[in-house]
């Protein structure tokens, strides 16, 4: 297993574990706790905090933090001092030091962001949540062990499109942007290739790039 993916690895091992603690906890508490939505956490301009592109969402060890607006994301600096990309999280998904143990893991906002600080005697409410970040975690990793560079980056375009996407006249259109830098971040590749496979993409239809850092998935 690369460096790179096994770093994936051992983060989706932390959040794994966190999600059957958590699972534990509301099996033995049945009786005394009321169970929580986690929609149902009161989000205003008092427990909100507002992030601006390229801030970094601040470590807090007994919290979690609530995306509810905007696009952020995660990832390592190995110690050849290269970029890991971890995740992409978007509206709530929940993110957090306590669901990685790779160091240093941080939280990047890639545009505007709004997110609520969720503390620990609340991460019970959050079980979907964190169900849905280790789903994710390991998807990134499926991606990511594939063995040709070109269906890497298909997957994850697909992946971003589905999660991210909004439908537009030509097709979906990733609704961020996105360097070709941070596209081979996630995918273990080299700015260079990256940037030779989008061309090979646009040239067979596949994809639209009308903007900079823009990507359109075709109908």
């Amino acid at each position: 297993m690369s460096n790179f993916a096994a770093k994936i690895y051992f983060s989706l091992s932390y959040v794994k574990k966190y999600v059957a603690q958590i699972g534990n906890f509301i099996v033995n508490h049945t009786r005394t706790l009321t169970p929580l939505n986690p929609m149902s956490i009161s989000i205003s301009e008092n427990n909100t905090i507002f992030f601006k592109p390229d801030d970094e969402l601040p470590y807090r060890p007994d919290c979690l933090w609530l995306i509810t607006q905007g696009v952020v994301k995660s990832y390592t600096v190995d110690s050849e001092g290269a970029t890991v990309t971890l995740g992409f999280w978007g509206v709530e998904d929940v993110v957090g030091k306590a669901l990685s143990n790779t160091v240093p893991y941080i939280l990047k906002c890639i545009g505007p962001v709004q997110a609520i600080s969720i503390h620990r005697q609340n991460w019970p409410a959050l079980s979907q949540n964190l169900l849905s970040h280790s789903q994710q975690t390991q998807y990134l990793l499926y991606i990511v062990r594939n063995t040709r560079i070109h269906r890497r980056l298909w997957l994850l375009l697909e992946w971003l499109a589905n999660k991210f996407g909004r439908a537009i006249a030509q097709g979906i259109l990733i609704d961020f942007k996105l360097t070709h830098q941070e596209l081979a971040d996630a995918i273990d590749s080299t700015r260079i290739t990256v940037t030779k496979t989008l061309i090979a993409f646009e040239n067979e239809g596949l994809i639209l790039r009308p903007r900079t850092k823009c990507i359109v998935l075709r109908n």
